[in-house]
């Protein structure tokens, strides 16, 4: 090990892996994240960067291991719990999915995204009402925030929802 990497604490991995991740490096992002959490195993930031990063590359597995390990750290960190419902619907743990988009939706319930991929989950499985509600709300946070293409996205989804599940654009659900 040069006396470089022997003089580098936490932090300045850490920053490294952001300047790397920011120039579209990810292998050398990523190794800089794993010389930060080597050096401080408790570093919340380096592991969800890392996650981040893995999943960049669709190592979503690492990604998972990281997401999950960022949230014992931090266990109410929102942004955290979707990132890891993210990559747990890609890796095909559905169940992991439904439950961090909970806590991602318990801890932020304005999480536009959020809601917008649960109604995703929710269609893949044939949960009509749970994914016409999920994508209502979704609808209701874009226009808040005046995303036009997600709010034109979640009418066009929607549309074929009331069609597919025999659901009135005025029916509660």
């Amino acid at each position: 090990m040069s006396s470089e990497a022997k003089e580098k604490t936490a932090e300045n991995w850490y920053q490294e892996g952001l300047s790397m991740g920011r120039l579209g490096n990810n292998e050398a992002s990523i190794a800089a994240y794993l010389k930060a959490v080597e050096l401080d195993p408790d570093n919340f930031r380096a592991w969800f960067n890392l996650g981040i990063r893995y999943g960049k590359i669709m190592k979503n597995l690492d990604a998972s291991k990281c997401f999950k390990k960022a949230l014992k750290l931090r266990p109410d960190d929102a942004m955290c719990h979707y990132s890891l419902a993210v990559v747990s619907n890609l890796i095909g743990e559905t169940d992991d999915a439904f439950k961090h988009y909970g806590e991602t939706l318990r801890s932020n319930p304005d999480f536009a995204k959020a809601h917008s991929n649960l109604a995703m989950l929710h269609y893949s499985l044939k949960r009509g009402k749970d994914t016409v509600r999920h994508l209502r709300l979704a609808k209701k946070l874009f226009e808040e925030q005046s995303d036009l293409q997600m709010v034109d996205n979640a009418k066009n989804i929607l549309s074929e929802c009331y069609k597919e599940f025999g659901i009135k654009p005025d029916d509660p659900v």
